[in-house]
């Protein structure tokens, strides 16, 4: 009867182990196939637009089992896209998988992406479609071949364009103006993605000699192109028919109009012209030629034209010089191995229309052509549009101007050429739109703003930025809160040439931002020396950077300089997020001080938001604050340098993922403080440093000071802190735990200074010696086998020590030296002179044993003394 019940349970206790193994066995997700020939986006992809779409793949004999989100599967055929596996669960049987497909499709074509569940793979193609025609530059490489009058013509230019966002574009022609009776013809095609060239072919039979005008728009650029048509020896030259010649002399001026019957008249006071056209259906051309001292230049039309400047000089003392009182687009055209000159005076006679500047138009401004245009604008703005103000390959030289350089009111954009302003007011303002600029050269010594986009209304439809995508930009401003560059709205950089701005009135900045700020590219070099003031119950300090919106720097190089008292080196009321490029920030200043309770420090990097750095290189020296954020600090990866500072790091949450952070400060280091702590208390504030990844280097008065909580979990923290007491290598109101990571921190003697807490999970010793470890020694820890745990070189001298690593072990005996030698290494994180040897070799010669202690069998704190 036993051993029947014993075998009875013996045989329920294996059927009980058996089910248990069952249910508790793991099953791998399968299917006998994907099939990626019937799947299904959710939404088309575009060369050259940012793309997030879902894919559906269908599979068959899947088992039911559960899988995981799966790594990035990159493209091939089109680039920049990549497609990752959303975690779900296998039907049993037939299913769909979905895939998330993200990024920019650098092209049209075919982005193939090899994708796998369930041990079945399959090739996933996404047709990618072709964008409308962008280019963000347009310019002539190769003229046409000269033509002759009354002579059948054959011939082509090419136009060289940068930017093209891999777009197709439908053929296209162009007339020429000036000259007629000739045609440029460009055939279909599709850009490259960046550089390349368009093909125009000329053909027709000039009308007259003279010159022919092509003014070419494609892409959302525009180009002018000449042709020039000589006289035919075998009968007599013609003047171009769709051209009226006006040319000064003097105190006159003499006029050829054949459009006299169709619309077009010229009335003429001395050296005053007034054209009046109606009825125009095509574009006529204006050549303006010679010289008057009281003489000028207005227009109405009803139509679009042409104003050609050929060598002439115009002075008006009571007006502008050129006065465009039409709406209409007016193509200027400066042509080769030309300059021109216009003067207004200081004093208008009154008027009922607007006259706001030297050359004036109530329409759209075109300026081409590469000939020079000169203005000097004594009674208000240089050039001026009550729409918008487009430059393309000409010279213009605003020679002074008693208000702003150029000033419009829609746009202004400039996709080539050279434009040099000096100006009392601004040097380029946009009162309701953007400013953009893609290539050319750009310089500007202006007393107010250097490029502002000004609009502070409420209409949505307007949005005042400054986006510049290529071009050399040097500005310099010298008035009180003078900016360099200035938008209400949002303003973005990405270019492959130079910014150089320098700001050196009070208050001033470099860049002024309403809205976001994106760096993408370029060579930024931003200096302000101007100092902070006083101004209607605050402080006005000037700085590099000022952003009212978020910041983002995604690469170029920056260098920033701000040496006036109080100055900031980037300054963000929103948040700050920095993914590459290398930035150096020096912010010497002194402190500007109003009162006892009212002053302003010269601080590195300052956000109110949350402060994160991706990737990249961020180095900074400052009078005060290295990087301040009242929100968060968060180092993910990337080098940060702070090479001098008063405050290395400051913010209520402070973490390190990842890069290295190497700190130097006259005080914190690294302070986490919600800033409600009065000093001298210890009470814990709730702030919190994490330290999870990452190298992380502190010198500091108390080099690392938290009014909260600090936790380690990671990576390689190394510091340094006084000499003397009171102030401690670490210092805390709160909890300091180790939970893993390399740590060694050296401080003074403060009897302030305490343990790692008890909850600390890794194994850490707290070293105290009532003798100083001197600046040219070593601290040395090894088992009693010999194996190095830390080797040590303090920056000065130091008593206290906490340590913990991955190999400190409980119940384990460790000797602690003091001097000895380190040979072929160096000091991790690329510390100089002093910090935690890696790589090397220990030497014990000359070293002091100060202990050999065993660790708790039961504690992760140690605490040793001698």
């Amino acid at each position: 009867m036993k051993l029947r019940n014993a075998v009875r349970c013996t045989l329920v206790l294996m059927t009980l182990f058996l089910n248990g193994c069952e249910k508790n066995e793991v099953s791998v997700a399968d299917v006998s196939e994907l099939n990626c020939s019937q799947a299904v986006f959710s939404a088309e992809a575009v060369s050259g637009t940012s793309f997030t779409a879902s894919v559906t793949v269908p599979y068959t004999g899947g088992n039911g089992a559960a899988y995981g989100s799966g790594e990035a599967v990159s493209s091939t055929g089109v680039s920049g896209l990549t497609a990752t596996l959303t975690e779900g669960t296998l039907a049993s049987g037939a299913g769909s998988a979905v895939f998330t497909i993200t990024g920019t499709p650098a092209a049209a074509g075919t982005a193939v992406f090899e994708i796998s569940l369930g041990g079945s793979s399959c090739s996933l193609s996404l047709p990618v479609k072709a964008s409308a025609a962008e280019v963000s530059a347009l310019e002539v490489k190769t003229a046409a071949a000269d033509a002759t009058a009354s002579v059948a013509y054959t011939g082509s230019f090419t136009l060289a364009y940068t930017g093209g966002n891999g777009g197709t574009y439908a053929a296209s022609t162009v007339t020429s103006t000036g000259v007629e009776g000739l045609t440029a013809t460009l055939a279909g095609g599709q850009l490259a993605s960046g550089a390349g060239t368009l093909v125009y072919t000329v053909s027709g039979t000039p009308a007259s000699n003279g010159t022919a005008i092509f003014n070419v728009s494609f892409g959302g650029k525009s180009s002018t192109v000449t042709l020039a048509v000589a006289v035919n020896t075998s009968g007599t030259g013609q003047t171009a028919s769709d051209t009226v010649s006006i040319a000064y002399s003097g105190t006159g001026a003499t006029v050829s109009n054949s459009y006299s019957s169709q619309g077009v008249n010229v009335a003429v006071n001395g050296a005053d012209v007034i054209v009046t056209a109606t009825g125009m259906s095509k574009e006529i051309v204006y050549r303006l030629s010679g010289t008057a001292t009281k003489g000028s230049f207005k227009i109405y039309s009803d139509y679009k034209f042409n104003l050609t400047l050929n060598n002439l000089s115009l002075t008006n003392t009571t007006g502008p010089a050129i006065n465009i009182q039409s709406g209409k687009k007016a193509t200027i055209y400066l042509p080769a191995g030309t300059s021109s000159t216009l003067m207004d005076g200081a004093v208008y006679a009154t008027s009922t229309e607007d006259q706001k500047g030297t050359f004036f138009s109530e329409g759209q401004l075109v300026f081409t052509g590469s000939g020079a245009l000169n203005v000097t604008g004594n009674n208000k703005h240089g050039i001026a549009s009550d729409d918008y103000i487009s430059v393309s390959q000409a010279a213009i030289m605003v020679k002074s101007a008693a208000k702003d350089g150029i000033h419009a009111n829609d746009y202004f954009s400039m996709d080539s050429g050279t434009l040099s302003i000096t100006s009392s007011g601004d040097g380029i303002e946009v009162e309701e739109g953007y400013a953009g600029i893609s290539g050319g050269k750009i310089t500007i010594t202006s007393v107010g703003d250097g490029i502002k986009t000004s609009y502070e209304g409420t209409d949505t439809a307007i949005s005042p930025y400054v986006a510049i995508k290529g071009g050399t930009l040097t500005i310099t401003t010298s008035g009180e809160k003078g900016n360099a560059i200035k938008s209400e709205g949002y303003t973005t950089i990405g270019t492959s040439e130079t910014l150089t701005l320098t700001v050196n009135g009070k208050g001033s900045k470099a860049i002024k931002t309403g809205g976001d700020l994106t760096i993408n590219s370029g060579s930024l070099k931003l200096t302000t020396t101007g100092a902070a003031f006083y101004e209607t119950s605050d402080i006005t300090a000037p700085a590099a950077i000022n952003c009212d919106g978020n910041l983002v720097i995604n690469g170029g190089t920056l260098v920033l300089t701000s040496t006036g008292a109080g100055a900031k080196g980037i300054t963000v009321d929103g948040t700050a997020t920095i993914n590459g490029g290398n930035t150096s920030i020096t912010a010497s200043g002194a402190k500007f001080s109003y009162s006892s309770s009212l002053s302003s420090e010269a601080k590195g990097f300052k956000s109110d938001g949350a402060f994160t750095m991706n990737n990249g290189e961020l180095t900074i020296s400052a009078t005060d604050d290295g990087v301040k954020s009242e929100t968060s600090v968060t180092m993910t990866n990337g080098t940060l340098y702070i090479t001098k500072s008063t405050e290395g790091v400051e913010a209520p949450l402070i973490t390190f993922e990842g890069g290295v952070t190497n700190i130097v400060s006259s005080n914190d280091g690294i302070n986490a403080t919600k800033g409600t702590v009065n000093g001298g208390t210890e009470s814990n504030d709730g702030s919190h440093l994490y330290i999870k990844g990452g190298i992380v280097i502190v010198a500091g008065s108390d080099a690392i000071d938290s009014n909260g909580n600090i936790t380690i979990s990671g990576g390689t923290t190394v510091v340094c802190g006084p000499t003397n007491q009171p102030e401690e290598g670490i210092d805390f109101n709160g909890t300091f735990l180790i939970n893993g990571g390399h740590v060694i921190i050296a401080g003074s003697n403060s009897r302030m200074t305490k343990a790692m807490g008890t909850a600390s999970t890794q194994v850490g010793m707290y070293i105290t010696s009532t003798s100083a470890l001197a600046a040219t020694s070593l601290l040395h820890i090894e088992n009693a086998s010999g194996t190095e745990m830390v080797t040590f070189k303090p920056k000065n001298a130091v008593y206290y020590f906490h340590y913990s690593g991955a190999g400190l072990a409980k119940n384990t005996t460790y000797k602690i030296y003091f001097g000895g030698s380190y040979s072929g290494g160096s000091f991790m994180g690329g510390s100089s002179g002093w910090g935690l040897y890696t790589g090397g070799t220990y030497s014990s010669t000359g070293a002091t044993l100060k202990s050999t202690t065993m660790t708790s069998a039961s504690s992760t704190v140690n605490t040793i003394s001698f």
